[in-house]
């Protein structure tokens, strides 16, 4: 496809994607299109072989026939659709390919500006620089320069100056390339240190001591590296060594020679919660004191309200028993307990224990009281009201606010790899229900189906039931596609056109019964029960065979009425990133961009037929379908974006938010929905909530 230099084409790539991003998100912001002066085909002609069929598969289009259909007579495709294309490879392709591409975009017969051109490279080769590439002027054309990708020293993560006291954010991304440079160094101690830890710079007042020619003042700063406490220990002179000595020149270079000195410390615990009569309360110590000495014995529980998952693993015995238990690398211990809720007297622990059965392993779990002033388990006891006598409580364990830490542990041993734990879900069901249930287990479909029909007392039916299970199944589907990024991936690399909007277009194609009742309160379905994805200009389904739309619908009654729809997909931004004045956010380009197509779409149909008010609908071949539609007014919908792009730590914007929705409802004759709206319309049709 591309013309990359054979003996380049193995080099490994070091353009991250993160990079290939922002380089992407830089273009589609400036003020001409990538291929400026010409026109697209031209452009490309000079980097690939438009008509290269694709490889693994002769039956998708070469790219100069897609820019055909999709850019000059559909007018479907946007114009960065280069940046999602894998056969031109700039996404994750060689790194040569990326940077043929850039040095073409500021060439002067694109950019016939010479400062236009100027600025370009400029901002390019500061996004280049971090992973050490860059573009320099080694000829001239006319006076004009002429780039070529060339090698520079990699820049580091790029820190904003100047670098102040209170700058939290530049001083993470300080301690970032501080981590980067330790990790190439195959430090992993001190990586292991820094991964968690937090970086900031306070005046040493005098403390430390310089020596002669340093140029210490009394305005001299010391860099706090702040670690979880359990790390300390790891934390010898020789790692705070290795950490200062590739800290200090970074701070250097961003202009910090004030700070002279490094001081590590632990990160600070939450006091606990004591009472005002915690002295009368107060037990023996549970572990033994030997002439005012306590012995620390090593706990086996795990804080699952303060810690996470990552640090555990499933270890095996090195004999031959089989014997497995759960260890936790950072403390390097043993766990047994999770502790779910811990109170100044009492814990709530779960009791987890692996047990191999056949050739799969199980967890067995006990939830579990600990009284914090005696040592170990004792058994709990409860007082009989009638007789005042105690007796044992066998199963009494009341979880209080435990119950989301509870889950925690139930979702983590179900994600272990080799632990086999119950797959169907359960419930708890009343006497006669439980009856129902017994009676009707193990009996084929038909009887199960005939005695549910006679309970309810209608006509269900066994295509009722698929139906609502199929809906159910697909809205689940619906909610991972939604917020699941890996499913979503993966769901992209298997569809057989690419792009994200083709999954959403793949989906919403099997099941239109989403958009039938989710985009109006009017039913609506499909035109003589087809695609949603339609030609609507050209040759198209008004005259008998164009312009398409994502989906065109019609209402369902005695007269149907006309519904264009252009589909985007749910993480498109709806708004600008920057503020076009002081609490005032324009709408983003791909909505503005969406309401314009289907405006345009919609229009164009109008004008095609609008010679009548009801017009008849044709098979592709010509052949009548007794279709008639209402073409008054379509209406025209975008589906786009999600509103949780308004979410930040944890709150609304309500800047942002307003921005959008005084957009939205200034738009005549568009209905702008986001999924997560269409996504909530959609479960009150199946789940009625």
């Amino acid at each position: 496809m591309t013309s990359t230099d054979p003996a380049r084409a193995n080099e490994p790539s070091t353009i991250t994607a993160v990079t290939r991003r922002d380089i992407f998100t830089y273009l589609r912001g400036i003020s001409r299109p990538w291929w400026g002066k010409m026109d697209e085909v031209t452009f490309l002609e000079g980097l690939y072989d438009l008509d290269l069929t694709p490889v693994g598969d002769s039956r998708l289009p070469t790219v100069r026939a897609d820019i055909q259909q999709h850019r000059f007579n559909n007018d479907d495709l946007p114009d960065d659709w280069i940046f999602e294309d894998s056969r031109l490879e700039l996404p994750d392709g060689p790194d040569e390919v990326l940077l043929r591409f850039l040095a073409r975009v500021v060439h002067p017969e694109v950019a016939a500006d010479v400062e236009d051109s100027t600025k370009h490279v400029e901002e390019l080769n500061l996004l280049l620089a971090p992973d050490g590439w860059g573009l320099r002027a080694h000829e001239f054309l006319s006076g004009r320069p002429l780039y070529e990708p060339v090698r520079v020293p990699p820049s580091g993560p790029l820190v904003p100056l100047p670098l102040e006291d209170e700058d939290t954010g530049k001083l993470d991304l300080v301690l970032g390339q501080t981590f980067s440079l330790l990790d190439c160094a195959g430090e992993e101690t001190a990586c292991d240190l820094l991964r968690t830890a937090v970086l900031t710079l306070r005046r040493d007042g005098g403390i430390f001591h310089p020596t002669p020619g340093d140029n210490w003042t009394d305005a001299t700063y010391e860099a706090v590296l702040t670690v979880e406490r359990e790390l300390l220990p790891a934390c010898t002179p020789e790692v705070k060594e290795s950490v200062w000595q590739t800290l200090q020149p970074v701070l250097i270079e961003l202009g910090r020679i004030d700070v002279q000195d490094l001081v590590v410390e632990g990160d600070s615990r939450p006091l606990p919660n004591i009472p005002p009569d915690w002295r009368t309360q107060a037990a023996a110590p549970a572990t033994p004191i030997v002439r005012g000495f306590r012995f620390p014995f090593s706990t086996t529980e795990f804080d699952v309200s303060r810690r996470d998952f990552t640090d555990l693993e499933i270890r095996g015995a090195q004999d031959t028993r089989g014997f497995h238990y759960l260890y936790d690398t950072r403390a390097s211990r043993m766990i047994t307990d999770f502790v779910l809720d811990d109170r100044p007297q009492v814990a709530t622990l779960c009791n987890v224990t692996i047990i191999k059965k056949g050739d799969t392993f199980t967890p067995r779990i006990k939830l579990w009281k600990k009284d914090k002033k005696k040592a170990g388990e004792v058994s709990a006891t409860q007082t009989v009201p009638e007789t005042g006598t105690t007796r044992a409580v066998k199963a009494l364990v009341d979880t209080g606010d435990a119950h989301e830490n509870f889950w925690k542990v139930i979702n983590f041993l179900q994600g272990c790899t080799g632990l086999s734990t119950p797959g169907s879900s359960f419930q708890l069901v009343a006497g006669d229900e439980a009856q129902l249930a017994q009676l009707l287990t193990g009996q084929d479909r038909t009887t199960v189906l005939g005695a549910v029909r006679t309970a309810i007392g209608g006509g269900l039916t066994e295509e009722d039931i698929r139906l609502i299970s199929n809906r159910k199944e697909q809205l689940q589907r619906f909610e991972r596609l939604l917020n699941d990024p890996d499913y979503f991936r993966q769901a992209e690399s298997l569809a057989t056109t690419r792009g994200a909007e083709a999954v959403w277009q793949a989906f919403f194609e099997a099941n239109q019964w989403i958009f039938g009742y989710g985009l109006n309160l009017i039913a609506c379905e499909s035109i003589n029960d087809g695609k949603l994805e339609q030609i609507t200009t050209g040759a198209n389904l008004f005259s008998g065979a164009g312009k398409r739309i994502d989906a065109i619908m019609r209402s369902r009654g005695l007269i149907s009425s006309m519904l264009f729809c252009e589909i985007k997909t749910h993480d498109t931004e709806l708004l600008s990133r920057t503020p076009y004045r002081a609490g005032v956010f324009q709408a983003s380009k791909e909505l503005g961009g969406g309401v314009a197509q289907v405006q345009k779409t919609a229009s164009k149909a109008q004008q095609l037929i609008s010679n009548k008010f009801l017009t008849q609908i044709y098979e592709e071949d010509g052949t009548p379908t007794g279709i008639e539609l209402s073409t008054t007014r379509p209406r025209q919908v975008v589906v786009i974006g999600s509103l949780r792009e308004f979410i930040q730590n944890g709150d609304v914007n309500p800047e942002k938010l307003s921005s959008f929705e005084l957009y939205r409802t200034s738009i005549q004759d568009v209905e702008v929905i986001t999924f997560d709206e269409l996504y909530e319309r959609a479960c009150f049709i199946v789940e009625d909530h």
